[in-house]
């Protein structure tokens, strides 16, 4: 139980990193509406809103839309996979 976990935290971890830096990336491309020190933290901030907007649009039918997602899930394997082995050599 401790092992999953482990992962089930890793795995969220992952994915709402990637999403913040998905976020941050867009933020940056955009700071020439708004001054960089401004975008940058709004758009890690709105990173987790990518990763919910990207699992309405997979409930809707629409993956083609999807920004977040995808990186998210192989990012939150990996962070899964660091999770259980951290809980692993703890043991």
């Amino acid at each position: 139980m401790r092992k999953l976990t482990f992962a089930l935290v890793g795995a969220l971890a992952g994915m709402v990193a990637v999403s913040c830096w998905i976020g941050g990336a867009i933020g940056w491309e955009q700071s020439g509406l708004w001054p960089a020190w401004l975008a940058v933290p709004l758009g890690v901030g709105m990173g987790p809103m990518y990763l919910i907007e990207d699992l309405m649009s997979l409930a809707e039918g629409k993956p083609q839309d999807m920004i977040a997602l995808p990186h998210a899930l192989a990012v939150g394997l990996a962070g899964g996979a660091l999770g259980w082995l951290i809980a692993h050599f703890r043991q």
